[in-house]
């Protein structure tokens, strides 16, 4: 079923239709330029920015995806992959349609290559979302799926919505935003993100559409963790891209330098999807990767991708005890006491 014409007259009117924040004008047009994202769209009257949910209607961005949640739906917070955050718990986990980049493997693209419809799109208000994570027995709420950020000016009241109920609020996000946009966001609520690294400068910008290169995703690790956010990191091995061991060094001395030892990182398992036809990563680069990983000083290394691999599971830094074990995208057996080692007493780095 088509999608009407849009007319900017009515538009407004709809639910699902906002207006867009973080917005610079551009002096004597009618053009605009978003902060949100770190690809800075300059989105003429019109027009869409590249991410597809924001429209500039007469010198004024509206984002088209308020509260417009295509997917909803409870999940283990293993499943993100969070780790170290609520082990063991559920999340409400919602989406929007679209993406601001434009990476070829995605392995959600019907969800992210979607097109915001406001004309027939089905408002979801925050109040709902909350009122139904708290029925299912949830601890907070999860925009995932797709990128957060489609959702922007609507999770700024959803995390509000949710903080006054003590519920937990995260992102699972290729973290390609302005420093603006996560300062909002966190004051909103957001108390957790994890970012998915896609790999080098070339791999962003020669595939993903992304021309400032890897350096902003990075930044918003860096910037989540030192605003007090729980933080933890992914990165999707691609078969001929990124599965050898000078891209993925790279990945280590970026994450220590930008994350640190303590921040989880998911070394994750790629399958073939949307226009990448490569075969799925090799098991054994992932382990030897995870070896690497481990060598330099990363404390919780994790395989990602492969159904029950051991190295899905946390060991001890310190004496190498297993302390959580998980399985097939849950957590299976705490062996912890409170999330302390058994054998010799460290504390496991945890939001519970």
């Amino acid at each position: 079923m088509e999608e009407p014409a849009i007319d900017g007259r009515k538009i407004v009117e709809l639910p699902t239709v906002h207006k867009a924040y973080l917005v610079e004008q551009t002096y004597g047009t009618h053009t605009v330029r978003c902060g949100v994202c770190r690809r800075h769209c300059e989105i003429d009257p019109g027009e869409r920015g590249s991410c597809r949910t924001r429209l500039n209607l007469e010198g004024q961005l509206y984002t088209l995806t308020y509260g417009d949640v295509i997917a909803s739906e409870s999940r283990a917070v293993e499943l993100k992959p969070f780790f170290h955050y609520h082990p063991g718990k559920t999340m409400l986990t919602i989406a929007t349609a679209s993406c601001n980049l434009e990476c070829p493997w995605c392995q959600n693209h019907a969800q992210s290559g979607a097109e915001p419809r406001p004309l027939v799109a089905h408002h979801v208000p925050m109040r709902d979302v909350v009122d139904q994570a708290r029925a299912n027995g949830d601890v907070g709420v999860c925009i995932s799926i797709t990128e957060p950020l489609m959702l922007f000016e609507y999770c700024l009241g959803l995390f509000r919505e949710a903080g006054s109920g003590r519920m937990a609020c995260a992102f699972v996000s290729n973290g390609y935003m302005t420093s603006d946009a996560l300062h909002m966001l966190s004051r909103a609520g957001l108390d957790a993100i994890n970012v998915d690294i896609k790999g080098s400068d070339r791999v962003y910008q020669d595939f993903c559409g992304a021309a400032e290169g890897a350096v902003p995703a990075w930044e918003t690790v860096r910037n989540a963790a030192e605003m007090g956010m729980h933080v933890e990191v992914v990165h999707l091995v691609v078969t001929g891209l990124n599965d050898n061991k000078k891209s993925f060094a790279d990945i280590i001395s970026r994450h220590l330098e930008y994350a640190g030892a303590d921040v989880p990182l998911h070394i994750n398992a790629y399958f073939p999807a949307h226009r990448f036809e490569a075969p799925a990563t090799s098991v054994e680069f992932l382990q030897e990767a995870h070896g690497m990983a481990k060598e330099a000083g990363i404390n919780f290394p994790y395989v990602g991708n492969v159904p029950g691999h051991r190295l899905a599971n946390t060991y001890c830094p310190q004496c190498g005890e297993t302390m959580l074990e998980r399985w097939e995208g849950r957590l299976e057996r705490d062996l912890t006491d409170d999330f302390k080692c058994v054998s010799c007493g460290y504390a496991l780095p945890v939001v519970a």
